[in-house]
């Protein structure tokens, strides 16, 4: 076996359907197989699931999940050389999906993962396309360190890591959120590289509410506290000034965008719409920032 594919589920109904039909549409040599971590859903997502007989179902109580926990559950039932970490809303853009996203380990040995390219659905709210276009552009970049004013260096939404290399460090299992920066942050520092690779797309976004993105980004800032600051006081000091800061910069760039640089056609009432969106999300996404880093 090549791969491993290693999908964490919960009420999916809308997603997995196309999620594990473009797994199957793929145009590769690897030979791969499926597992499916469902985590107590309440929808129909058992059901399609089941669909396929070759997929591996695993389910587990909802309080079992954890993002590091229940991925590293994966890993350890897998038999595959290369393990493929895939949210389950996150859809194969096209039918070189997986070969373009395993290719890389086999051809740098210093590579410890490998992330695809996030490709925004139809719907997403345009400071999301935004931020997409700007972390994930059209050329590949390799990693082999990191900073504190690195947000974001590695994405498990669709990633690739050699089974050895994820025997030797495998995710936090008590880790909240952010497993993958988490992750990322500790194979740098022991020399290896990680590899964004935009041949390689999902299509994948989230429309949050400004109360679910102050909560998410809220345990994102606890997960990453300790790798960007030494102490509570310099968190207050250091996080309130990138917060203000960010939020300015952010919003200032949206309106930019959304006004000049978005594709024709947008009518100028849903341009005013998506920047009270903007404005909205950023205060809720670097307060819940901040409220995390002051956990420190």
């Amino acid at each position: 076996m090549h791969v491993s594919i290693v999908i964490p589920a919960k009420n999916e109904a809308g997603n997995i359907a196309q999620c594990l039909g473009a797994i199957y549409s793929q145009d590769t040599p690897y030979t791969f197989e499926i597992i499916v971590i469902d985590s107590g859903s309440a929808d129909t997502t058992i059901d399609i699931i089941k669909r396929y007989p070759s997929v591996q179902l695993v389910q587990i109580k909802p309080g079992e999940f954890g993002h590091g926990k229940t991925r590293n559950l994966g890993a350890e039932m897998a038999k595959g050389d290369y393990i493929v970490f895939l949210n389950a809303d996150a859809v194969p853009f096209n039918s070189h999906w997986l070969t373009n996203l395993v290719n890389p380990l086999g051809e740098n040995q210093n590579l410890a993962g490998v992330f695809s390219r996030h490709i925004p659905k139809d719907d997403c709210f345009l400071y999301m396309v935004r931020d997409l276009q700007a972390s994930m552009p059209d050329k590949p970049i390799l990693r082999t360190k990191t900073g504190k004013m690195d947000f974001m260096l590695f994405s498990t939404v669709s990633a690739a890591i050699p089974r050895a290399t994820w025997k030797q460090f495998p995710f936090d299992n008590d880790i909240i959120i952010a497993e993958d920066q988490d992750w990322v942050n500790k194979v740098l520092k022991k020399g290896f590289a990680v590899l964004y690779e935009p041949a390689s797309m999902v299509r994948h976004s989230h429309n949050y509410s400004a109360r679910q993105l102050m909560e998410t980004k809220r345990k994102v800032g606890e997960a990453e506290a300790p790798f960007r600051f030494k102490n509570k006081c310099s968190a207050l000091i250091i996080g309130f000034i990138l917060m203000t800061g960010g939020i300015i910069f952010k919003f200032l760039g949206d309106m930019i965008y959304i006004l000049f640089r978005t594709p024709g056609g947008i009518p100028f009432s849903r341009k005013v719409k998506e920047i009270k969106i903007s404005l909205a999300a950023r205060v809720a996404g670097f307060r819940g920032r901040y409220k995390g880093w002051l956990s420190l």
